[in-house]
């Protein structure tokens, strides 16, 4: 008995282990990879909506990147109060904005310096889940990811909605310790001059300027 409960173990270590994102799935999120960038600069915004309890968080993101260069902008709705959080990179210097009361403080950091992955939008689900569900659904594939190849992953689940028409992914929704998570893009603009990367001064004419 002990000698086939240890085959029975083993077999679905085995299953386990050769579980596999379905084909089709892959081939939608390769295309929206595809369609969440571009070579000549793509920016997307995004309102993300996160509850725990009787507390909610509310936050908007504006993610533009074009090969190196990058700018994200996140402003954070939380208990009444509003922060913004600015940077970027402009092809020679890493730049970040924080805004103070009386003023604001833009340090400049020769290279680039910029956190990788730092976008609002994970598109690489099916290289960190073993297993996904997809239907067709409104002209939307909708696509529910689990079993985190991480099993620390505190998402044990990730449930997502891209369109069936373009391939941009509109919707993810997520759950973890208790906090309901929705991220839902409202704008994609396709196409940035370069010098929507730079930081115009002009702007903060009261702002303390570093330069490192």
């Amino acid at each position: 008995m002990k000698k086939a409960i240890l085959i029975l173990s083993m077999l679905i270590g085995i299953a386990g282990a050769h579980a596999q994102i379905p084909a089709e799935v892959t081939n939608v999120m390769n295309k929206c990879r595809a369609a969440m960038s571009n070579a000549n600069g793509l920016e997307y915004e995004m309102d993300m909506k996160a509850g725990m309890g009787p507390v909610s968080m509310k936050m908007h993101f504006v993610v533009a990147d074009k090969g190196k260069l990058n700018r994200t902008t996140v402003i954070t709705k939380i208990l009444g109060m509003e922060v913004t959080t600015e940077s970027g990179f402009d092809g020679t210097d890493t730049w970040e904005i924080k805004h103070y009361e009386k003023s604001d403080t833009i340090t400049f950091t020769r290279g680039n310096k910029s956190k990788k992955g730092s976008g609002a939008l994970d598109l690489d689900l099916d290289k960190q889940y073993n297993k996904a569900k997809m239907k067709l659904k409104d002209g939307y594939h909708e696509i529910t990811f689990s079993d985190p190849k991480d099993k620390s992953c505190e998402l044990k689940s990730v449930d997502v909605k891209i369109s069936a028409k373009n391939h941009t992914i509109r919707v993810v929704r997520v759950g973890a310790m208790g906090a309901k998570v929705t991220m839902t893009v409202t704008k994609i603009r396709v196409g940035l001059p370069d010098s929507h990367f730079k930081l115009n001064l002009s702007q903060y004419p009261n702002a303390i300027v570093i330069r490192k």
